[in-house]
This record gives C-alpha cells, structure tokens and sequence, in this order.
C-alpha cells in the first residue's frame, strides 16, 4: 500500500526537480552600440528626472528619461528590455526597467529572444563611465516549481550621431546582451553597476526575475454537481447504505492548459480560456475534466469551472443483498463507475 500511494509521486519530484540539482550560470559582457554618445540636454531632462524621482514621482521621471533617451536619436522598441541606470549622483542612482508601458521598478521579464536585452547607462559626467556585472541563474519554469505542492495536495499520494555641446552636456552608454538560448525562457538576471571595478561601493543593483509566459498553470475548483448518490460499506460484516451528502460538493485539483499563453505568476489565469483536468483531493480516485474561463477580482483570480468528474465507487454483486452477513475475507462488491456534472469555481493555485 505504501508504494502505490508514494512511489508516483517520489517519482514526479525526482523528475521535475533534476533542474535544481544543476543550475547553469553565465556572467555575460554585453557589446558596446557604438561610442558613447553625448547631447546638449538644452531641455534639462536629466535634471527633471532628478527632481521628480527625489519628489517621489516615478512615472513623469521615467518619462523623462524616455525623452531625453529620443532626444540621442535612440529608439526604444517596445518588444525589447532596457535595463535603465540614471546616475544623477553617486548616492541616487536608480535602476529600473523600461518595457512597453510597465512600471520603471518593475523586475518581471516575460522570456528573452537573444538580442533582446540592453543596458542604458545615462550620466553628466564624460562618456558615462561605469563597471557592469551581470550574472545569468537558470532555473525551472514556475509550473515545474509548483508542482511538488500541486502533488502534495492529494492525500492518496501523501545607434545615433553625435550632436553639438554645451552646459548640460549628458552622456548615454548603450549596450547589448547576447542571451544564450538555455538562459532566454526561465532566468534570474542579477546587475551590478560601479563606476569603477575597484570600487567598494555599487552605484545600483538589481536582480530581475526572467520567466516567460507558460501555457500550463494549476488551479484548485470547488464544484457541486446534482447527481444524488449512495456508497455501499461493510460495518460489522454487514452491507450498509451510506447516503452522499445532496449536491456532493468536492473539492479538485487542476492541471488547466490556457490556449493562448499567460503570466502564472501573476493575475491573468481568470481572463484565459482553457481547459482543465484533474482528481478530487480525497481518499478516493475521481478524475475531472472541464473548461473555465472568468473576470479577475481584487484580491485573487476567480472564475466558473464547468467539467465531467468520474467516480470509482462499488456496489454490492448481485448475489448479495443490503443488510446480508458477509464472511470474513469475501468481497462483496463490484465496481461501479459513476459520471457527474460538475459546475463551480476555481481559484488559482498556490
């Protein structure tokens, strides 16, 4: 009995968690686009980055520092990842990120192709010197470092040109990262940035947390159905009726694959159609099958689930009768194979 309600499960950890038994890491030297470039800022943008950033309003500085990035000539693709460092003093130098319209303190990368990481180093002092570390951890995608609390659940397991100078001459250092492909879906990309290698002090640091969208994601579904049925068990070697409660409600864990690919990591599970599968955390075996799709809330994703669950029960054979005294070791039963509607909710899972 141990080894069919362990050995599975033994096994699917041993499985998905070879990856952390062997993380490969990489410190990447990113190539230089060209000279450092240099502008008049006759606009100051560098200067009202500054200020806004010290007044706490990180968005107009971020914008800012958009403008003033155009101002070099220098285009930012809103596919691509820009690593953002403005040295406005060596004790605020602040990093950030810029991609499409998300927040400059995000860290959150959605996968990599090769060329798709940059560094932008923006200084008054000449040619925006600085000292780069950047380190490459890879790592398993989150359905994999989900999945041993998923098992747990179940008790039956148990380039620009140089332009005219002047007073607020601004440097711009721009460069690129060449990813390998085993770091480009699930990696944790850790910069340092000094201005000098001898120096003690970090300008800015940051780790940024690479892991792309996933069409896999779990979920734990809450479900009625209302398909009223009874279990046969033996008390006191007698066959007895154990009436279900009415509804049955139970409770399943999902495997859902969504067909367009999502952020496990965070809040879209309940915007994505897709279809589930799965057993009901119980002593018994019921697998599920169904489809879900919803509207996210505040506080978590929330969405209807609709399936099909199959229940392996037993019956007594024809030869036996309820109530009938049964000599030790007979087996009264037969297998039964019950299908139910199910229609409920499912919540993301952890």
């Amino acid at each position: 009995m141990w080894k069919k309600n362990f050995l599975f499960p033994l096994i699917l950890l041993f499985i998905f968690n070879l990856n952390s038994f062997a993380q490969d890491r990489a410190v990447l030297i990113p190539k230089s686009v060209g000279a450092p470039l240099v502008i008049n800022d006759t606009q100051d943008l560098f200067g009202k980055a500054w200020r806004f950033y010290r007044d706490g309003f990180t968005d107009p500085a971020a914008d800012s520092l958009k403008k003033l990035i155009a101002e070099f000539g220098y285009e930012l693709k809103m596919n691509h990842y820009y690593i953002v460092v403005a040295n406005f003093t060596p004790e605020e130098t602040p990093i950030g990120l810029f991609h499409g319209d998300s927040h400059f303190h995000d860290t959150r990368l959605y996968g990599l192709q090769s060329d798709s990481l940059f560094y932008i180093f923006i200084s008054r002092e000449k040619e925006a010197k600085s000292y780069l570390s950047t380190v490459l951890t890879s790592k398993s995608s989150y359905f994999e470092q989900v999945l041993p609390y998923f098992i747990g659940l179940f008790p039956i397991f148990s380039q620009a040109q140089v332009q005219d100078i002047g007073e607020n001459k601004t440097w711009m250092d721009i460069r690129k990262f060449e990813i390998p492909k085993k770091f480009q879906k699930n990696c944790d990309i850790s910069v340092i940035v000094k201005k000098n290698f001898s120096d003690d002090k970090f300008l800015a640091r940051e780790v940024f947390d690479n892991t792309s969208l996933e069409k896999w994601s779990f979920g734990i579904a809450t479900a009625i159905t209302s398909v009223n049925d009874v279990d046969f068990a033996l008390e006191n070697g007698r066959i007895v009726v154990k009436p279900k409660p009415k509804g049955d409600l139970a409770t399943f864990g999902l495997v859902n694959y969504h067909f367009k690919p999502v952020d496990t990591k965070g809040r879209t599970m309940a915007t994505s159609f897709h279809i589930s599968a799965g057993l009901r955390i119980s002593q018994t075996i019921e697998p599920v099958l169904g489809v879900g799709f919803g509207i996210p809330i505040d506080v978590i994703d929330l969405h209807l689930f609709a399936g099909y669950s199959v229940e392996f029960a037993q019956e007594p054979d024809a030869e036996y009768q309820i109530n009938e005294l049964i000599e030790q070791n007979v087996n009264p039963f037969k297998l039964k194979i019950r299908g139910k509607p199910r229609i409920g909710i499912e919540v993301k899972f952890p």
